[in-house]
């Protein structure tokens, strides 16, 4: 009797450690704190990189900045980084070099010219360098050669990585390209399919499960913050891109834009359930002051500080100092949330008329409106668009 006593005690002793461990384990596994990176993509430095730089750097592990670009038509660009501002961080440093994806595909000696004489290695001694080429998936075995060749090149204090597409994942040979490279990225935001956006929170969460069984090596996740116009035709094929500026279309052409609440929402999902080998999330990219297709500032803070995201466009009524009886319409966005604008804004006068992308518009029973017939470039916090304006007489 006293043998069962003490073996069953013991039996229930070893259930007892087990589901502790278990449950230690569980706990860590979904409250483990991931690496937020994120790459500044600027190839002439601007006055407002500074304040951004500052004002970012207390939520932040690590900085990835562009070093150096193959362009389409060959030329070689090393953007003019602030080295100084950087290191005074205190901060881990990646240099990535990118490669137009209109080029032919570089050789390794390429790759290898372009970094050692950029300045990021040539005087500032950066070590851990990401790739950036976006190669076409039927030819991802010529990459993995060439991956191969680059690293019997790359001198013993480089640390190499690269960016990954989703669409790599469909090909045979991708656990093999996993193999070479011990922390790649993967860039979860595309403009492939304009009916889809730039990225959506149901996809990104498929892609980054399907990452994590396809490789037995940590990973990073690339984030998108920003905003594009694109021109295609009628079939959907893509023949031109913007970014910051209208200086291709005027008008014409749809914004694509990354929505925050759906980037929050698969961020909540990696936290209730992070993949065993998701490492971090690198942020594309810094927003800066003058980026206008581009989250602002507060809207990215309150997101990597996960503070509460609260929206709120209102519209302002504002008096024509030129134009006697005649209000301005102004949409204002008080909140810490990046929107994009209204459908319709009522009128409470009966005369009236739209600026772009605003025409006006009247019900059956008379009433007027303003409607948005082209949707544009979000609405950034603290940002002001005037829209239309009306007359009460």
């Amino acid at each position: 009797m006293r043998y069962c006593t003490l073996k069953y005690g013991y039996k229930f002793l070893q259930l007892v450690v087990i589901f502790s461990v278990f449950c230690l384990t569980q706990t860590t596994h979904l409250n483990r704190i991931l690496r937020q990176d994120v790459y500044i993509w600027q190839k002439k430095w601007v006055d407002a990189l500074k304040p951004a730089i500052e004002q970012t750097m207390p939520y932040i592990t690590g900085w990835r900045f562009l070093a150096g670009e193959y362009e389409p038509d060959g030329q070689v660009i090393y953007p003019s980084v602030q080295f100084d501002l950087l290191q005074q961080t205190n901060l881990p440093l990646t240099a990535v070099y990118r490669f137009d994806r209109l080029r032919p595909l570089p050789s390794s000696d390429e790759i290898l010219s372009l970094i050692l004489q950029s300045p990021s290695y040539k005087r500032y001694h950066i070590h851990h360098i990401e790739l950036d080429l976006d190669w076409p998936t039927s030819k991802l075995k010529l990459y993995i050669q060439l991956l191969q060749s680059l690293k019997t090149k790359l001198p013993e204090d480089i640390e190499l990585n690269i960016t990954m597409i989703p669409d790599w994942m469909r090909s045979p040979v991708f656990p093999q390209l996993t193999e070479q490279i011990p922390n790649p990225v993967l860039q979860i935001h595309s403009v492939d399919n304009p009916q889809v956006g730039l990225f959506t929170t149901q996809n990104a969460f498929a892609y980054i499960q399907k990452m994590n069984r396809l490789t037995h090596h940590d990973f990073y996740i690339a984030l998108p913050t920003y905003g594009l116009k694109i021109q295609a035709t009628p079939t959907g094929n893509i023949y031109a891109i913007e970014g910051e500026n209208d200086f291709k279309s005027g008008n014409f052409g749809k914004e694509l834009y990354s929505d925050p609440q759906q980037v929050r929402s698969l961020i909540n999902s990696l936290q209730e359930n992070t993949p065993s080998h998701l490492k971090g999330i690198i942020w594309f990219r810094l927003p800066i002051a003058n980026d206008k297709r581009n989250w602002s500032l507060d809207t990215w803070r309150a997101m990597i500080s996960h503070t509460l995201l609260k929206g709120k466009i209102i519209t302002q009524e504002i008096p024509d100092p030129n134009n006697l009886g005649a209000i301005k319409l102004t949409l204002v966005n008080q909140g810490n949330i990046t929107l994009p604008l209204p459908k319709t804004v009522s009128l409470r006068c009966p005369m009236g008329d739209g600026f772009f992308p605003y025409q006006l518009t009247t019900t059956s029973k008379g009433q007027y409106s303003l409607s948005l017939i082209q949707q544009t470039a979000p609405l950034n916090t603290h940002q002001q668009r005037v829209i239309g304006w009306m007359r009460c007489e």
